[in-house]
């Protein structure tokens, strides 16, 4: 297991539950060795930036389990893939992966990326739909970790890349529109309300999340993912933006001078909240032949872990398993979508996410599918 931050820490011991030995490997000795003490597992010092690093401290293994930051993801599993273990990697790195997909199969491994929530198991359920309903027209992924109770201007829980959740609102969102990719300005592209039951009213707004789907399903009459927040965050964060301080641009304060995003990214990470996080996730997915399904979740955090890590590093783990236990098989990449496609791997993930308090609920979907 390569990072041994929260995500990396739910799915190790998710793994090791099944009866796996399970070894975490971080470059932070320090806070890797006391992380090893509370999960009471092997540890060894590595860079994940150098694969024979890694190939000394742990040596052998069956399977390679990565939680790395964004920013260096794509270049570590470019060096991984060389070590001839199927890798299982929830990161998300902003680069083609389409080079991976290549090496991976030179290399006669199997790697599952995007092994996350959403994308993850987003796209799990979107594969699900394809195959329960006979074929996909299309689909709407509505997600957000958020505080449990409204908490304004934000009304967030800081648990995950601020840098990622400032590039929310100023990456061009992509969607598919009959057959074709278009892309739209989060802030100003379609926005509505949704309820969610147990939680209440929230807002969306378009966000770059749908990723491998993008390809999956390119033929798609319409395919989007929206970001959730509660009723008023976007109204707020349209007057940061209009302040500039989504920007990436240098602003003078005093004699220095600090960059615009940096300071925002730094005052919401600096944020005190006196609320937990919960992780609110609602796939709506429409047949060629009509009708359709919406699938629900909503993970509350525990004492010590986040919703966020909750099911982020369950799922991770989840899948994992799904690759060990050879239900996912082949060699390159494989897509979050496909594990949807299989019963055998989804049923088994589906009933692992019940078992662990974070079921996904299905119900029908009454009406045609709205396309905007």
């Amino acid at each position: 297991m390569i990072g041994a931050g929260g995500v990396g820490s739910v799915a190790a011991s998710v793994i090791r539950g099944e009866g796996h030995e399970v070894i975490l490997v971080d470059k932070a000795k320090d806070s890797l060795s006391r992380t090893a003490e509370r999960l009471r597992m092997p540890y060894a010092v590595a860079d994940a930036l150098s694969p024979d690093d890694v190939k000394k401290a742990v040596g052998t293994v069956d399977l390679i389990v990565t939680a790395l930051p964004g920013s260096i993801a794509y270049k570590a599993l470019k060096g991984l893939i060389n070590l001839g273990a199927n890798i299982v990697d929830v990161s998300f790195f902003p680069e083609d992966p389409e080079e991976l997909g290549q090496l991976a199969s030179k290399a006669g491994i199997l790697l599952l990326m995007d092994a996350g929530v959403a994308p993850g198991l987003s796209n799990m359920l979107i594969g699900i739909g394809d195959r329960k309903l006979g074929g996909l027209k299309g689909a709407k992924i509505y997600v957000g970790g958020i505080s449990e109770r409204p908490d304004p201007p934000l009304g967030l829980v800081p648990s995950w890349s601020i840098s990622d959740l400032v590039d929310e609102y100023r990456r061009p969102a992509r969607t598919i529109v009959d057959g074709k990719v278009v892309a739209v300005d989060p802030l100003s592209g379609p926005m509505g309300t949704i309820y969610v039951p147990g939680v209440g009213e929230l807002e969306y707004f378009p966000t770059d999340g749908l990723r491998t789907l993008l390809k999956s399903y390119s033929n798609a009459s319409f395919l989007a993912e929206y970001t959730l927040r509660w009723p008023g965050h976007v109204a707020f964060i349209k007057g940061l933006k209009k302040l500039g301080l989504l920007e990436h641009k240098p602003i003078h304060v005093g004699n220095y001078e600090v960059m615009a995003d940096e300071v925002l990214a730094s005052l919401i990470w600096s944020m005190r909240v006196n609320f937990r996080d919960i992780v609110v996730l609602v796939v709506d997915v429409y047949g060629k032949s009509g009708g359709g399904i919406r699938f629900t979740q909503v993970t509350r955090a525990e004492d010590g872990t986040t919703a966020m890590a909750k099911v982020t590093g369950s799922f991770l783990g989840f899948a994992a398993l799904a690759v060990l236990e050879g239900k996912v098989r082949g060699t390159g990449l494989v897509y979050p979508e496909s594990l949807g496609l299989s019963e055998d791997a989804s049923g088994d993930i589906m009933t692992r996410l019940a078992i662990n308090g974070m079921p996904v609920e299905e119900e029908e979907l009454a009406g045609e599918l709205e396309i905007r």
